[in-house]
């Protein structure tokens, strides 16, 4: 407003509030005022004070003053509780001890000393919740820093670099020694380093302190196996097995217990096994191979086993196995025919085995049962038989006995137009020969070359 209409405008100051030079100025004049000092704009009309606005702000003295303010307003409500409250009353704290004043003081001391005792467990708490917050805190950076170094001993590992990986979980272990993830880990580098039972030591190690832990004891039971302790990996699958079935660890007991001799155990895993639903296209094939470990182990007169391995083809009456059994039995009793039947059998079951053809075949060459014409006869005709419905490397290796067996009974002929048919063979069944075969057909070119005195004049 300007000067004509009688209002002027001031700011009131206080000198030692609003300049900070410390600098005294006069009463009503204009000032260079910071903003933050301003205690209240007043505004003068010619008339007289028409208004005033008082706009409190945040400054350094302001807060004394409200801290003054807040102890008067204590003191005050204290005397108002003594003075309307000037009965005399007697406090005992002891035996012989006993204050006497006003009531007032005394409500007064009583509350203090509450506000004292409220405060000093507060104080408690709060440092027990801030030491807590410390351990807490600690805690999480030690399992940070050990989620980094796993990370980092993990991707060693990828790599290859099993003894960095291993400097790596020791170094974890010394910090938390039960850190059972990286003893796992430690025991897998030392394995790969070939220290299998340095290995197997810190799994047992680690197996004092957590003896329920399900991955400690597969890789102790791995280890047992690998270094030919099948008796402490058999433990180690029990306690396994005590926690409840695993298809896992059955497999793994199962085997043991064959390779330990134990079949009745052995057939006892397999049908728990087949109990829980795990059941493979292998399953009749072990079971009959158990079974047969079994009778073996078990029936030791030679009509007890036969028997044994008749009710067993009945139950598996392709496993080829069982009528190898039945061949040896036949053959230590002399009974060559019933023999090579069995063996005949065996090779049929096993899809055309060359090692059963062979064996068919090598019966018949040293069998001194029958004169030479019979053996020549029967060693040719199963030498034959193996050539039917094979194919690939299997009728090939089927061709390389017929020829050895034509040259045993000295066939020459048959043989040197078999020896010079392969390669066409082996073109048709193979797209061409392999080292190995290739190496065989060698052999029986050069004994036929030999037996006949022949020069090498066929390819």
């Amino acid at each position: 407003m300007g000067p004509d209409n009688g209002t002027i405008g001031f700011f009131f100051t206080c000198n030692h509030l609003l300049m900070p030079e410390q600098t005294p100025r006069p009463h009503g004049c204009l000032a260079q005022v910071d903003s933050t000092a301003v205690l209240g704009l007043y505004t003068l009309t010619t008339r007289g004070v028409h208004s005033r606005s008082v706009y409190l702000v945040n400054t350094p003295m302001l807060k004394q003053f409200n801290r003054f303010l807040f102890l008067a307003l204590i003191v005050a409500a204290a005397l108002y509780i003594t003075l309307t409250n000037s009965d005399t009353a007697t406090l005992k704290l002891g035996p012989q001890l006993t204050v006497s004043t006003y009531a007032g003081v005394i409500y007064i001391g009583v509350f203090a000393a509450g506000c004292i005792a409220a405060s000093l467990i507060a104080l408690f708490f709060g440092l027990k919740s801030y030491f807590r917050e410390r351990k807490l805190r600690a805690q999480e950076r030690l399992r940070q820093n050990f989620y980094k170094t796993q990370e980092r001993a993990r991707s060693l590992m990828a790599a290859g670099d099993w003894g960095a990986a291993r400097a790596l979980w020791e170094d974890v272990i010394n910090r938390d020694p039960d850190a059972i993830v990286a003893r796992v880990e430690l025991s897998e580098c030392l394995e790969q380093l070939g220290d299998l039972r340095e290995s197997l030591r810190v799994l047992d190690a680690t197996r004092a302190s957590s003896r329920a832990n399900l991955e400690v004891l597969f890789r102790a039971a791995q280890l047992n196996n690998q270094l030919g302790n099948r008796t402490a990996a058999r433990d180690n699958l029990a306690l396994i097995l005590a926690q409840g079935p695993s298809h896992r660890a059955l497999e793994v007991m199962r085997t043991t217990c064959e390779e330990l001799g134990l079949f009745d155990e052995a057939l006892k895993h397999h049908d728990e096994l087949e109990g829980i639903g795990y059941r493979s296209e292998q399953s009749d094939v072990i079971r009959a191979r158990l079974s047969l470990g079994k009778i073996l182990q078990d029936e030791t007169s030679p009509q007890d086993r036969k028997a044994a391995l008749m009710t067993l083809l009945k139950r598996h009456p392709t496993y080829p196995p069982a009528f190898e059994s039945l061949a040896e039995i036949e053959r230590a009793q002399g009974n060559t025919d019933l023999c090579a039947e069995y063996l005949v059998k065996s090779a049929r079951a096993s899809g055309g085995e060359i090692s059963s053809w062979r064996k068919v075949v090598e019966l018949w060459l040293h069998s001194d049962r029958i004169d030479q014409r019979s053996r020549t006869e029967k060693a040719l005709a199963a030498a034959r038989s193996a050539t039917k419905d094979t194919h690939g490397t299997s009728r090939l290796e089927a061709e390389l006995l017929l020829i050895r067996t034509l040259l045993a009974v000295n066939h020459f002929q048959d043989a040197e137009r078999a020896l010079d048919g392969f390669q066409a063979l082996a073109q048709k069944e193979t797209n061409g020969l392999t080292p190995q075969i290739a190496e065989r057909l060698t052999i029986q070119r050069g004994y036929y070359l030999a037996q006949t005195g022949k020069p090498n004049s066929t390819g």
